[in-house]
């Protein structure tokens, strides 16, 4: 957000000390000269509004605004009265009446009044009537930083795109909100979007998220948006477990390599094992992640609520299976562990039993794949170990004795001669 807006920015009678000590006197009766009384509910009201708009800052607390406005030293005695007015006037009102009303638009005063009910009238009434307002928001400001959030949340980087509706993550949205540096104002921007039903929130997994709604689209959360939101999340879950498991899967080919550098076959045996196990992993997640990518695919392909639900149902059963499998990821998470902890203790007692003789030899052969490659490493590594300065200068010494005398000669240009012909 831009700097902090002065009074003096916005007024261009702000510098002038006749009218301000006018402007800043208590509020006169109306009826002994209701033109100047009327042109100073005006100017305070406008003045109001532009601070507020230019400052991004749609909650204003009464008694702090005296303080914004101070000159000289001087409060405005006048404004406690001034935003009374502005509240009768509907320029300014309580927030909790403003979201009541958010909705009700082109109404007059009294439909207002009526759709409110009887004690929304009365609550406003108290408040304008006999109490002071103690704090108040500026309908034209919240708009204006409402219209700015939503253009920013469209725009955003990790926003969800569905085939008719987006999404957007809280943690997502709280950046974008963080923008606006007011507090309060941070926080009813949000209960605004929500009372209007641009923000439709739900959540998933014990993640929030948000239904974009663009125009006069339906509200409703249904199951094509939970559906949207579940593949979008599993499909995060599953590319952070295939990145986990690609790590695990390097470690323990070092680990083997490490083991056969040491002497230990049994050990280095143990570490393909365990590579092994987490290959399978590694392609079951793989297919399950290509499975919901198509799912994905289907629903952002579709062009009408029913083709998406019947995109949806053809996945069904394949989510029940991926989505909605946490017990089953628990017991397979559970079972590694188990044929893990095992591993080592055949790894302890270095009495490795092998039941499946084809498992025996995929694992030799593996085994001998790690030694071909660890010996190519070292004999790559002695070969290096050898050009050393000595003997790099002995093989241009070789070479210097393979060539010519005439190679050894300098190319220097030279002159071409002219046969000189002498008369007779």
């Amino acid at each position: 957000m831009s700097s902090t807006k002065q009074p003096a920015d916005l007024s261009s009678e702000w510098s002038n000390d006749v009218r301000m000590n006018a402007l800043f006197a208590p509020l006169q009766n109306k009826d002994l000269n209701p033109e100047s009384w009327n042109a100073k509910i005006l100017f305070w009201i406008n003045l109001i509004e532009r601070w507020s708009s230019e400052n991004s800052v749609a909650i204003l607390d009464v008694s702090e605004l005296k303080h914004v406005f101070e000159r000289n030293g001087k409060i405005p005695h006048c404004l406690p009265d001034i935003i009374e007015e502005a509240v009768v006037r509907r320029k300014f009102f309580p927030p909790d009446v403003h979201l009541q009303n958010i909705g009700v638009t082109h109404q007059t005063w009294g439909s207002w009044a009526v759709s409110l009910g009887t004690s929304a009238v009365k609550s406003l009434g108290s408040k304008v009537i006999g109490t002071r307002v103690s704090s108040f928001t500026v309908p034209n400001s919240i708009e204006k930083m409402e219209k700015l959030v939503t253009e920013q949340i469209l725009q955003h980087s990790k926003i969800i795109q569905g085939s008719q509706f987006n999404y957007i993550e809280d943690k997502q949205l709280e950046t974008i909100l963080n923008e606006i540096k007011h507090q309060h104002s941070r926080e009813y921007t949000l209960k605004v979007l929500k009372q209007k039903r641009t923000l439709v929130q739900l959540n998933i997994e014990n993640r929030v998220f948000y239904k974009i709604i663009e125009s006069d689209k339906s509200t409703k959360i249904d199951e094509v948006d939970k559906g949207i939101l579940h593949l979008k999340v599993n499909l995060e879950r599953i590319e952070r477990e295939i990145e986990t498991l690609e790590n695990r899967i390097k470690e323990e080919k070092i680990k083997a390599k490490k083991s056969l550098q040491e002497g230990s076959k049994s050990a280095a045996k143990s570490c393909l094992k365990r590579k092994k196990r987490l290959d399978g992993n590694l392609e079951q997640l793989l297919s399950q992640q290509l499975n919901l990518e198509k799912i994905y695919e289907d629903i952002m392909q579709a062009k009408s609520n029913k083709t998406i639900h019947q995109a949806y149902e053809s996945g069904l059963a394949a989510m029940k299976t991926m989505v909605d499998s946490s017990m089953i990821d628990k017991t397979h998470a559970t079972m590694s562990e188990l044929a893990e902890l095992l591993d080592m203790n055949q790894e302890i007692s270095d009495a490795t039993v092998m039941k499946d003789n084809a498992e025996i030899g995929d694992l030799e052969a593996d085994l001998q794949d790690l030694l071909d490659e660890e010996e190519h490493e070292n004999l790559d590594d002695i070969a290096r170990d050898k050009q050393t300065p000595e003997t790099n200068f002995q093989i241009a010494l070789d070479n210097l004795e393979k060539c010519d005398i005439h190679d050894l000669e300098p190319v220097i240009g030279k002159k071409e001669t002219k046969n000189l012909v002498t008369s007779s």
